[in-house]
């Protein structure tokens, strides 16, 4: 790459050359003046895709769904001013699930700072603790030799962005004007110019598994050894859940795996004897619980989505060993006996090696994968005989419909929750998402978005009408990308999860205030972003509208009704049913 003489163009080609030799494939760019030079340089670097995407809060989102499904770190370019700020949201995400991002905020430089010059805000550590690190660099200027700071600066944020912790970076840039050389520009941007150098980076960074020492090992083999009634719990973290290694861990304990939907073991493994996946129905039962109190809990990934199961770990127990990342704390109830920052599989297995297999099924495991079966297959017979359009029923017709090589991507407050309870598990590949860091409804369309566009296969996304009314700028990006994604929108006109909330009982003002019906025509919103449209009236014509959409590489919604009241009352109806399922289990307590 040629040397600029502009000092931003040449600052920003040094930065740009090394992001590309760092790993970074994809860049999400908002547009604006102040990062022009950012932007040209990108244009000039070979390797790195921009995405333009108008909102940088939508943009943020996108990118949070490109690098959770990549696991590559991948780049934000924002002009300076309030643009910066409408990436904090994405960037919250990013730190709570570990995703890594790298934020390149430009801004003013020093001397324009804090004396109302147009379109400049404090940028410095803008997203405070959210971020792995951050860094307010020198603004490029003639005659001051940086080129090593900014490769070194670009290295370093790439490297903490993708650990030992992944999440995102903020390279805070300051640039004077003239922005750059216009008449530079233009000759860099001839085909005929070489844009790329296949130069090595400038800084390498080495990562290496932390695995844990042998007397760790040793001591938890130990403590194991006599424990029979112990559980393993795993919650949202399907790309780093070394699911054959918890697996083979559960069978030489004999103790159940209470896997959470995003947890990765649910689908898409032969092993599937271990796996209960109907807890959050069984741990509503006060017998079940009171006969089920473990000695001894070993809990992967993230908080799981069940508030049941995260009230039944709330208890302290003799030992409580959560496996997480360096520099991570995952234990809201603060019940830990030990945290154990260690790569899962190096655990596992270390175990696994020094522990003998216990003969045959204790009645403890029996008693656990029998209630687990036995709640699942009352729900399942409960959801058949349900002809009417159910909002717990959306998930056993939407996977019946989907391709070997389909995602599923899902909303936060009831969406979540449904799946939870109402979709069992099985051998067949499913790859599930969710934006599971903040728990918040913020970014999900985008984020789906930006998930289906590094896929081959089509991304069905389940969401609540709220949530994407919420994200529905959004559409923008369906509109100028074409993105193979299905958009499965329950449509109950209004917040549905209020429902279940003691608020339910304050009529009348429960409706204004937290049912918040909207009345708006989704129809409409479709055609605003190009993509289709359906309204399924019954499963039937959600099935071939499903079908349909799968079929076409192109931005789908489908409207599905529900009804907040008659959804709550079946609810009640499915799981108190589910419920008395176990009471014929109690020989094996």
């Amino acid at each position: 790459m040629s040397i600029a003489s502009n000092p931003n163009v040449r600052a920003c080609c040094a930065i740009a050359q090394e992001l590309q030799l760092a790993g970074v494939t994809d860049v999400c760019i908002s547009p604006g003046s102040r990062s022009t030079p950012l932007v040209m340089a990108l244009e000039r670097t070979g390797g790195i895709r921009p995405w333009v995407i108008l909102d940088e809060r939508c943009a943020a989102f996108f990118a949070l769904g490109m690098s959770r499904e990549t696991q590559r770190p991948v780049a934000l370019v924002c002009t300076s001013g309030t643009a910066a700020a409408n990436y904090a949201p994405a960037v919250a995400e990013a730190s709570l699930e570990r995703v890594p991002l790298v934020a390149i905020t430009a801004d003013r430089p020093p001397e324009l700072r804090d004396c109302h010059a147009p379109q400049t805000i404090d940028q410095v550590r803008l997203y405070g603790s959210h971020v792995r690190w951050a860094v307010d660099a020198p603004s490029p200027s003639a005659g001051c030799d940086l080129d090593a700071f900014y490769r070194a600066m670009a290295c370093r944020a790439v490297a903490a962005a993708m650990g030992p912790l992944p999440g995102p970076v903020q390279i805070n840039l300051p640039m004077r004007e003239p922005l750059i050389d216009v008449d530079e520009e233009l000759s860099a941007l001839s085909p005929s110019r070489s844009i790329h150098d296949d130069r090595e980076p400038h800084v390498r960074v080495h990562r290496g598994r932390t695995a844990p020492d042998r007397e760790t090992l040793e001591r938890f083999a130990g403590a194991l050894r006599g424990i029979e009634r112990g559980i393993i719990v795993c919650g949202p973290d399907p790309h780093n859940a070394p699911s054959h290694a918890i697996t083979g861990l559960g069978r030489r304990l004999g103790w159940p795996i209470l896997a959470d939907p995003l947890s990765g073991l649910r689908w898409g493994h032969s092993e599937q004897e271990l796996i209960v996946d109907a807890y959050d129905v069984m741990l509503r039962d006060h017998a079940f619980v009171q006969a089920h109190r473990p000695e001894a809990v070993l809990r992967f990934g993230l908080p799981p989505v069940s508030k049941v199961l995260t009230e039944f770990l709330g208890s302290r127990h003799a030992l409580h060993v959560v496996l997480t990342s360096a520099g991570d704390w995952p234990d809201p109830s603060h019940n830990a006996t030990d945290i154990v920052c260690a790569d899962s599989a190096e655990f596992c297995l270390g175990l696994i090696a020094r522990l003998a297999e216990r003969p045959g099924r204790s009645i403890w495991l029996q008693s656990w994968i029998g209630a687990s079966r036995a709640v699942r297959e009352a729900i399942d017979a409960e959801l058949a005989r349900d002809s009417g359009m159910f909002e717990g029923k959306v998930f056993q017709e939407t996977v019946r419909c989907l391709p070997e090589d389909a995602m599923l991507q899902v909303g936060n407050s009831m969406p979540v929750r449904d799946l939870d309870t109402f979709l069992g598990s099985a051998s067949r590949s499913l790859p599930v998402y969710c934006n599971r860091g903040a728990n918040g409804i913020d970014g999900v369309v985008s984020a789906a978005m930006g998930a289906a566009a590094k896929r081959s296969g089509p991304t069905v996304l389940v969401v609540g009408d709220l949530s994407f009314l919420h994200d529905i700028g959004a559409l923008q990006i369906a509109a100028r990308h074409r993105i193979h994604i299905v958009i499965v929108v329950i449509n109950n006109n209004g917040g549905g999860i209020f429902s279940f909330l003691p608020q339910a009982a304050l009529e009348p003002v429960f409706e204004r205030f937290f049912g918040t019906p909207h009345g708006l025509s989704l129809q409409n919103a479709a055609a605003m972003g190009g993509g289709s449209f359906a309204r399924a009236a019954s499963w039937d014509e959600y099935g071939a509208a499903l079908r349909r959409a799968l079929a076409d590489p192109a931005t789908h919604v489908i409207e599905v009704p529900g009804d907040r009241q008659r959804n709550l009352a079946r609810h009640r109806e499915i799981i108190g049913t589910a419920l008395r399922a176990l009471h014929p289990l109690e020989g094996l307590r």
